[in-house]
């Protein structure tokens, strides 16, 4: 190694020679630190993924209008105004249906009828231009408003409407042809189905 050497001259006139350190062998500037090696800092840290959450499927809801029990009725008037204001049946209609039904039962006419964007209405007597005119005998009126679910209101007007009998009956009369029957809603609400005898 080779060594550097400067002269001083002392106060009496004298030099001396003095060894200067090189820089290899100066000291270290207090507070440096020595870079850390790729094997000392360690492995890179790995990005752990964040689990996703899946929701489960949504499961299609069948509407059925007064799945539920029904209450007392003593006419088949607000019995029918209770189905058709039913929440169910009010969701299988939409706004531009419209019908005109009248009914005779128990001696006495009365008609329901709702326009396109309307609301549900209904009235005694005749109605000009009905879609459908309905009979039903006295007995089978007292059988619709003792069936405790609509299922059974269902099972009980089909059955007297397949099969009527001598003062056992629901016979109806369509006004208009099917097809304007079909754009008009009949198709869709399960209650106008039933009402015109197309329910299975």
């Amino acid at each position: 190694m080779r060594r550097l050497f400067r002269r001083l001259k002392k106060d009496d006139g004298t030099e001396e020679e003095v060894e200067v350190p090189t820089e290899a062998e100066a000291e270290p500037t207090p507070g440096a630190e020595a870079e850390p090696t790729p094997e000392a800092a360690g492995p890179p840290a790995t990005a752990v993924p964040t689990p996703v959450e899946e929701s489960p499927p949504e499961q299609e809801v069948v509407l059925k209008p007064a799945s539920g029990t029904i209450p007392y009725h003593s006419n088949l008037t607000d019995r029918l105004l209770y189905l058709f204001n039913d929440s169910m049946t009010q969701s299988q209609m939409a706004g531009p249906d419209e019908f005109t039904i009248e009914f005779m039962a128990m001696g006495e006419r009365f008609w329901i009828r709702k326009s396109a964007n309307g609301p549900i209405e209904h009235g005694v007597g005749a109605i000009p231009d009905e879609d459908v005119f309905v009979r039903v005998s006295d007995t089978v009126t007292q059988e619709l408003l003792s069936a405790a679910t609509f299922d059974e209101f269902i099972k009980v007007y089909m059955e007297h409407y397949k099969n009527p009998g001598p003062g056992k009956f629901v016979k109806v009369e369509l006004r208009k042809d099917v097809s304007s029957l079909n754009r008009m809603g009949y198709a869709r609400v399960q209650l106008l189905k039933l009402i015109i005898g197309s329910v299975r």
